[in-house]
């Protein structure tokens, strides 16, 4: 087997805001502003390579200065674009958030319209490599017949799916049960099972609604309460770390290849939770989307009431 897991979707330049102070609305807040990179399918990948697992990315990117970081930094990282589509006419993807004093996203605006050029005609030509790779992980930036086009082309492969978010779930809702595996926040699972979600009752109905739709593993992440797991077999929640975080924005994606990494191992779904809880927690201590610490020893040896802040 060639790769083992390939990844679809973005890959953007993050701007990212941090203060100390109080938001204000429709102000100018002091603080100071970051540069990095990101993109769920990009920041997925990263987690991957850095938690040594072989990984391929299928993106857009655009022909300027940003793409040419991006392209740079996957060379070094290691992470393959063999299959990754360059567009001259268009700026490469950018995401710009607005941290709150806790750390957590205020307000985010994000120009992937590039991504819309990774069109099913794009990846039959990556057929290939996405039929050589164990597990597909693909954001809902995607659109709906490229999504559409990988589960109907490969109904039985593990296909984890991140939503990305309220308004990316709209692009990916009619196909919720054709994924092998969804990680959702609490809003997105609540969009996709039709219901709002504010209690484990809540959780154990939704869960059941999505398993029933034919999702066959999810994972529901519920910030400081942790992450609520099921499958056919059990459910189960597993508490998260009580820590004070320096940059919640890539925590997600931290915990999504962490999963995928559970999956590659054989583990069970508590012990996959256990370990992508973990990671994450690794996300939200550094200040750079994914973080540079991230490898399997570091997640294993992280202990409960860590509280260290990492810087850049």
């Amino acid at each position: 087997m060639g790769s083992c897991v390939a990844a679809i979707g973005a890959a953007n330049i993050d701007l990212l805001g941090f203060t100390d102070k109080t938001l204000r609305m429709r102000d100018s807040n002091p603080g100071r502003i970051e540069s990095c990179l990101g993109g769920v399918a990009r920041n997925i990948s990263e987690n991957l390579v850095r938690l040594g697992i072989s990984t391929s990315l299928i993106t857009a990117i655009g022909d300027d200065a940003g793409g040419t970081q991006i392209r740079e930094s996957c060379r070094q990282l290691g992470i393959d674009l063999t299959c990754s589509l360059e567009v001259a006419d268009h700026p490469s993807s950018t995401y710009m958030a607005m941290m709150d004093e806790q750390g957590d996203m205020a307000l985010a605006l994000s120009d992937m319209r590039i991504l819309d050029r990774l069109t099913v005609d794009h990846l039959k030509t990556c057929e290939p490599l996405l039929e050589d790779a164990a597990v597909i992980v693909a954001d809902a930036g995607l659109t709906t017949e490229a999504m559409a086009w990988l589960v109907d082309r490969w109904p039985e492969k593990r296909i984890y799916l991140d939503p990305v978010s309220i308004g990316k779930c709209r692009r990916m809702e009619m196909l919720t049960g054709r994924f092998h595996c969804i990680k959702m926040n609490r809003l997105e699972a609540g969009y996709l099972a039709g219901m709002i979600i504010s209690g484990e009752t809540d959780l154990e109905e939704a869960s059941r609604r999505l398993l029933d739709k034919g999702v066959k593993k999810l994972f529901i992440t519920l910030g400081e309460q942790g992450v609520y797991y099921a499958d056919e077999a059990l459910q189960g929640m597993t508490p998260a770390f009580p820590l004070k975080p320096v940059n919640a924005t890539g925590a997600g994606d931290a915990f999504t290849a962490a999963v995928v990494y559970g999956d590659l191992q054989g583990w069970s779904m508590e012990a996959t939770a256990r370990f992508a809880v973990r990671a994450s927690a690794v996300a939200l201590l550094s200040r750079h989307t994914v973080s540079e610490d991230m490898s399997v020893e570091t997640v294993n040896a992280l202990e409960d009431g860590l509280t260290k802040e990492k810087n850049c």
